[in-house]
C-alpha cells in the first residue's frame, strides 16, 4: 500500500501465508511469517515472543514510516497487526482474543475506532506496536490446507477487516465443563 521503502509485488502477503501453511503449529507459522516478512520488506522487524504471561507479536520500525506523514505510519502499523492477527485466526480456525494492543504514537482523533479493530485494552504512546494474547494458542495445529488457502486468497480482505468469531479454546473449556461438572452445567450462569 505504499508505505515500505520498496513496492511489494502483488501477491506478497499471499506468498507469506503460503510459506507458513506447512507449519505444525501456529507458533511455528507465526515465526515463519515474521521472518519471511523481513525478506520482502525490511522496513519492519516483526517478532513473536513468548513469556510466562503470554505471547506477543511486536513490530519494530527499521525505517521512518512517518516519512509519508503520521497517518501513513499509523495505517501501516495497524494494517500489519490486523493482517497477522486475522491470518493467525484463519490458520487455526479459531478467534484468538487479544489481551492488549499497543501503538507507538499518541491517541489519534479516531481512537474510539481502535476498539472495533482491537477489542481489548489499547494503549498509545507505547515503545513499539504490538498485540498480546494467550500463548496457549501457539500450540494449536493449523487446520487449513492448500485448497483452503487458494480459496481464502480470492477474498483475503475480510481476514484483515473482520474479527474471527469462533474460539476453539473456549469451546474446549465448555465441553470440558459439561463433561466434568454435569450437575453444575445445567445452570447457564455458572457455565458462562
Amino acid at each position: 500500500l505504499g508505505w515500505f521503502s520498496r513496492r511489494l509485488p502483488w501477491g506478497s502477503y499471499g506468498m507469506l501465508a503460503r510459506a507458513s501453511l506447512s507449519a505444525p503449529t501456529l507458533g511455528v507459522a507465526l515465526k515463519r511469517w515474521c521472518r519471511h516478512h523481513s525478506l520482502i520488506a525490511d522496513d519492519l522487524d516483526l517478532r513473536l515472543t513468548e513469556s510466562a504471561v503470554g505471547a506477543a507479536i511486536t513490530v519494530g520500525e527499521r525505517t521512518d514510516l512517518a516519512r509519508h506523514g503520521q497517518p501513513a505510519r499509523e495505517f501501516a502499523l495497524v494494517h500489519v497487526l490486523r493482517n497477522i492477527h486475522g491470518l493467525a485466526c484463519w490458520y487455526i480456525d479459531s478467534r484468538i482474543p487479544l489481551q492488549e494492543a499497543r501503538f507507538p504514537f499518541p491517541a489519534p482523533a479516531h481512537a474510539d475506532a481502535y476498539s472495533h479493530m482491537f477489542p481489548c485494552s489499547v494503549r498509545f504512546d507505547a515503545a513499539q506496536a504490538e498485540i498480546r494474547f494467550d500463548a496457549q494458542y501457539l500450540a494449536l495445529p493449523l487446520r487449513r490446507d492448500e485448497a483452503a488457502l487458494n480459496q481464502m486468497l480470492q477474498r483475503a480482505l475480510p481476514l484483515t477487516v473482520l474479527q474471527y468469531r469462533r474460539d476453539r479454546l473456549l469451546v474446549q473449556r465448555v465441553r470440558q465443563a459439561l463433561g466434568t461438572e454435569p450437575a453444575r452445567t445445567h445452570n447457564a450462569q455458572w457455565l458462562a
